[in-house]
């Protein structure tokens, strides 16, 4: 029998009207050349795969349909990575289908240096459980609260399935309407003023005012993690003529203070 694992995180606490997901496609609605965009697929060597499902689905027209291999190992579907901030509060949530006894799935969140190095003791329990989710009869979901580690600069999330036994022959699970919320720190909130337009932004200049309007280090992210901009102002104006139509993350620090926002390029 699996292990029932059901975790039911209550976050009314955790969060306020500043609570921002950071992450984009999360129903998995839109795939180029059989990936689902903003997520990367990785396979073990001993069959399944990872694919867009459009009969069973969640919410929206489609979901990832996850198929263990039959051999040891896992496949997964995974993003890559999330800009976070030391001491800020983070949710990971989604939701699964999994009717197959002969599979068997878990999320996988881990924290991450700047190079991308994982720092084994700065893992959450609650981000990378040692049991698994348990059976379904249709979709279930799943929340979970954590605060990143002080040497996170990465958030990377995976959702990984395996075969249930090793006679199993592999199985199908399912994962949809999935999520990544960040609570802005008290630290983060503390450059008074922040105001950051026009936002979506279709021209070369974005505009980022404060009270205090000194000297700021403004750093952008895409939707992988990938730094696209890094750049000290000391007026108002980034220059984003650069930067593609999506959704990306900006980090402003202005005297020794942090604050992130999401921002939309058309």
């Amino acid at each position: 029998m699996k292990k029932i694992y059901f975790l039911l995180f209550t976050v009314a606490l955790a969060f306020s009207a500043n609570a921002q997901n950071v992450l984009t496609n999360g129903g998995f609605e839109t795939w180029t050349d059989g990936t689902p965009d903003g997520w990367l697929i990785t396979l073990g060597t001993n069959g399944g795969s990872v694919t867009q499902e459009t009969t069973l689905f969640q919410e929206g027209a489609s979901s990832v349909k996850l198929v263990a291999p039959t051999g040891t190992g896992n496949n997964r579907v995974g993003y890559t990575d999330l800009p976070v901030t030391p001491g800020q509060s983070y949710t990971i949530s989604y939701w699964y289908n999994d009717q197959d006894n002969n599979a068997k799935m878990r999320h996988w969140g881990s924290f991450r240096d700047a190079a991308g190095a994982l720092a084994a003791d700065q893992q959450l329990p609650e981000f990378q459980p040692s049991e698994y989710n348990a059976n379904t009869t249709g979709w279930q979901f799943v929340t979970v609260t954590g605060v990143a580690p002080a040497t996170a600069t990465l958030l990377r999330v995976d959702f990984r399935v395996f075969r249930e036994s090793a006679d199993a022959q592999g199985g199908t699970v399912y994962v949809d309407n999935a999520s990544v919320e960040g609570q802005l720190s008290v630290k983060q909130n503390a450059i008074a003023g922040l105001k950051i337009y026009p936002n979506p932004v279709s021209g070369n200049n974005l505009n980022i005012s404060t009270t205090a309007n000194s000297t700021k280090n403004v750093v952008i992210f895409d939707v992988l993690g990938k730094q696209v901009i890094s750049t000290k102002i000391e007026g108002e104006t980034v220059n984003v003529s650069a930067l593609k139509s999506g959704v990306y993350i900006v980090k402003v620090t202005e005297e020794g203070k942090t604050a992130t926002r999401k921002l939309v390029v058309k």
